[in-house]
């Protein structure tokens, strides 16, 4: 999925066709490197963004599926055909598949928001101003609280949870796949398997880990910048004595490390930056608790 992923963020966000343009030498170059500043952070953070909510969703429907078809092999060693099946095959297939929403319409709304965020936090900045790692931390601390806010639409509790704010990202609007006729079982499955989905990514142990997946993202997002203020000649300085955060460049020299950074955070895999992720203490009991409540649901009986 990370291919998919990054091709789709390369295209809502289409930078290198703005650096060729650049490299043309026109007249307006000025201009269009103010506009590259904005796509080159918007890319990044959307990136960060996309990533750990794909990873952490992901997780989730893993461990709601895990444990369904653990249910559905106790009921096949027990030959109980009076109880219907969990997660057949095409209810696997089809609840897997709502990862789509993410990839397509969740990412297009959330680089919106980015965009926006950038726009207010870094429009001003001069392409000769000079930041410093510190600068770099301290701008990504103010769109993180521009875009991790509640819009006023999901300014709301439910069930005593805050709902969190990359929640509608995810999985979009309640009810979008309702009807007001019966469904079918399978359809009936896959709408059950969802809502209590949804109760999972809007609980507060959801948000709790994915606000500690986006400090870690973000911390990576850190690391990888801190290598390129290291200067190229260390003089009197070894590896061990430098300090990244006394090093300051021009905007106009961060953008462009900036730019890449998708190729490295949305990398194919083995991709270290989504095992970090997936690995961390946290995100391996929340997804081991998931499994062990919904490996214990109540077993439903077959229509007759």
């Amino acid at each position: 999925m990370l291919p998919k992923l990054r091709e789709t963020i390369t295209k809502l966000v289409d930078s290198e066709s703005l650096v060729k343009e650049i490299k043309s030498r026109p007249e307006n170059k000025l201009d269009l490197w103010s506009e590259l500043k904005i796509m080159s952070f918007t890319r990044t953070l959307v990136t960060v963004y996309s990533t750990t909510m794909l990873a952490a969703f992901l997780r989730v429907q893993l461990n709601v599926l895990g444990g369904y078809m653990y249910i559905d092999s106790c009921i096949d060693d027990n030959n109980q055909k009076s109880f219907s099946l969990q997660a057949a095959p095409d209810v696997q297939q089809e609840y897997l598949s709502k990862v789509q929403y993410l990839l397509l319409d969740g990412i297009t709304d959330l680089t919106k928001t980015v965009t926006e965020a950038v726009e207010n936090v870094l429009g001003k900045l001069s392409l000769q101003d000079s930041m410093k790692l510190q600068d770099m931390e301290d701008c990504l601390t103010k769109l993180r609280g521009q875009v991790e806010v509640l819009s006023s639409d999901n300014d709301v509790l439910l069930a005593g949870n805050m709902v969190h704010p990359l929640s509608r990202y995810m999985m979009g609007a309640e009810g979008g796949n309702q009807s007001s006729c019966k469904l079918a079982s399978s359809q009936e499955s896959i709408h059950r398997i969802m809502q209590e989905t949804r109760d999972v990514i809007e609980s507060n142990d959801f948000c709790l880990v994915l606000n500690n997946c986006l400090d870690i993202a973000f911390s990576r997002l850190l690391d990888n910048m801190a290598h390129f203020f290291r200067p190229s000649v260390q003089g009197e300085l070894s590896n061990r004595d430098f300090n990244p955060y006394k090093t300051q460049l021009p905007l106009a020299k961060v953008i462009p490390m900036m730019n890449a950074q998708i190729f490295t955070l949305c990398s194919d895999a083995p991709n270290q930056f989504v095992q970090e992720l997936l690995l961390v203490p946290f995100m391996k009991d929340f997804a081991a608790n998931i499994y062990e409540s919904f490996s214990q649901v109540k077993i439903h009986r077959a229509d007759p």
